[in-house]
């Protein structure tokens, strides 16, 4: 760095001629060049690691509604609870135990498929039996909203039926069909191709 007696003495000579001031200069530009190839080493690592996060967000994803999925079993009774450190515990056994694959995508698609496996047997060794189909059907159509492969329409249907005030204009084709079952029917033709 320049002293004051340097700058004062320096601040008369031409620029090109000043020493001290070159150097400072040439310093900075040094360190300039080190700043920027930390810069771009630091942005390489970023997009490395954004990568890498991305290649394991579908298994958390698979992990977060698994656990929402018992969590929501509270709602039904309120001995239903369970805790994050228990859901651990059966996550860190998927881990432990999911088959192992020397190709990542295997090995992930190895932890969702046992993490589902043993979060269902572990929440239906808890629950009521007359609970665990249901509770099948909630984690069932959790990972298929999930997987973006739900039809929401199809669903409300299936659990509220026509729930639509209008009469049907159709006439029925049979008396043993009854006037629900026929509005039912009537909705679902305009629910599209189902199968």
């Amino acid at each position: 760095m320049l002293t004051e007696l340097d700058a004062s003495a320096s601040s008369d000579l031409p620029l090109v001629d000043n020493e001290p001031l070159i150097e400072v200069l040439n310093t900075a530009k040094s360190k300039s060049v080190e700043i920027s190839k930390a810069l771009e080493v630091a942005a390489e690592t970023n997009a490395d690691i954004e990568k890498n996060r991305e290649t394991y967000r579908d298994t958390a994803w698979r992990g977060a509604i698994l656990f929402f999925s018992i969590s929501g079993l509270s709602l039904i009774s309120p001995m239903y609870e369970y805790s994050l450190s228990s859901y651990m515990t059966v996550f860190m056994n998927a881990l432990n135990t999911a088959k192992k694959d020397a190709i990542l995508l295997n090995r992930l698609k190895n932890i969702k498929d046992m993490l589902t496996r043993l979060v269902y047997n572990f929440t239906c060794m808890g629950i009521f039996k007359k609970h665990k189909l249901m509770y099948s059907f909630q984690m069932t159509t959790m990972i298929m909203d999930g997987n973006d492969e739900l039809n929401k329409a199809e669903l409300d249907f299936f659990l509220k039926g026509n729930t639509s005030l209008d009469a049907v204009e159709a006439k029925k084709p049979y008396v043993w069909v009854s006037e629900y079952g026929w509005k039912d029917m009537q909705k679902l033709g305009l629910l599209g191709e189902v199968w």
